[in-house]
């Protein structure tokens, strides 16, 4: 049973999570004394610490000290809202929720993960399912027609002008002018994994057509990153990331590989389709003799860079130990073979 090979081989982090999703342990006892061990670890303190360090502009960025950053690293390694510790580390947070994130964009990054956090904040559910509403007054369409004629847009700067121009109608409100993207930004899967077990079968049925909207073949043509927004006074600036599949047959995986298929796990729309079920199975060429799993090192990468894109998949196995890969790939492979049981 790899549950049990894991128990046995793997950091306490993998262990903690082994036991609190895979086995889905009732003995606290055994819970809180492997969650000692996670707190212990040295990258454990590190993260805690950044948590706590936040700046108020610490929201969107690459380095580990931002928010977008911090807050998911610590929940892979099974810290949550609740907890004691991650409780004494999020003062800052609090604080940058409270006057900050006042700006649409802000609340596009931060919200996701102080959802997926399980922050209990008042408006985060709110503002959640306001925006499934409106990504999926979109997405029932089916429309993929997004980007506007290049000709009606002047004063592109040089470095821009290989990408589309996506039609304003999609990123800002008629009304009030201000930013209201309206397709899927990977920022709201994350979102939308983290309140799908928690809304009514309505909101969840809107989710699953978002979803059906991202893995649907002719989602596959959008640019990577989208493109480009015009903005007031000839600006333009880059829009954010897509949600493209990490899989297509016959391409293998695409640079945020494992980390975006356990994402499109949580959904049962695209754990069902068969594009992830050809992916699961596409994986099982890694599988050991023993019965384990070994990716490919670069399906696990550890760098300072978006936790959305995948970067930071290391689950605090010391590297430097010829196994690390092969547990960190058996963690992982479990999680997806759950799924699609």
């Amino acid at each position: 049973m790899l549950a049990e090979w894991l128990m046995e081989n793997a950091s306490p982090v993998i262990r903690y999570r082994t036991l609190s999703e895979l086995i889905h342990a009732g003995d606290k006892k055994i819970l809180n004394d492997t969650m000692h061990e996670v707190l212990a670890l040295p990258q454990t303190q590190k993260r805690l610490g950044l948590l706590s360090g936040l700046n108020y502009n610490d929201t969107h960025g690459s380095p580990s000290k931002f928010l977008e950053n911090v807050l998911p690293m610590l929940n892979d390694f099974g810290l949550y809202y609740g907890m004691d510790a991650f409780n004494n580390a999020t003062k800052r947070v609090m604080e940058i929720s409270n006057i900050v994130l006042d700006k649409s964009y802000d609340k596009l990054v931060a919200y996701p993960f102080l959802l997926r956090s399980k922050f209990a904040m008042n408006g985060l559910m709110d503002y959640a399912v306001e925006r499934v509403h409106t990504i999926y007054d979109f997405t029932r369409h089916m429309d993929f027609d997004i980007y506007d004629d290049a000709a009606n847009h002047n004063g592109v700067p040089k470095n821009f002008q290989d990408r589309p121009i996506i039609k304003p109608a999609i990123a800002y409100d008629t009304v009030s002018c201000g930013i209201n993207i309206k397709v899927p930004l990977i920022y709201d899967i994350v979102l939308c994994s983290a309140i799908y077990d928690c809304v009514p079968p309505g909101t969840q049925a809107k989710i699953n057509n978002i979803i059906e909207y991202i893995i649907s073949p002719e989602y596959d043509v959008v640019v990577c990153g989208y493109g480009i927004l015009p903005a007031p006074q000839k600006r333009y600036y880059l829009m954010g990331w897509d949600c493209k599949k990490p899989f297509n047959d016959g391409d293998g995986f695409s640079n945020e590989n494992i980390h975006r298929l356990i994402l499109y796990s949580n959904f049962p729309t695209a754990v069902e389709s068969t594009w992830f079920q050809n992916a699961v199975d596409y994986l099982t060429q890694y599988r050991t003799e023993r019965g384990t799993y070994l990716f490919p090192k670069e399906y696990l990468p550890e760098k300072d860079c978006n936790w959305v894109l995948g970067a930071r998949m290391s689950l605090a196995e010391n590297r430097r130990v010829k196994q690390w890969a092969e547990v960190e790939s058996t963690f992982y492979m479990s999680k997806l073979l759950a799924a699609v049981k």
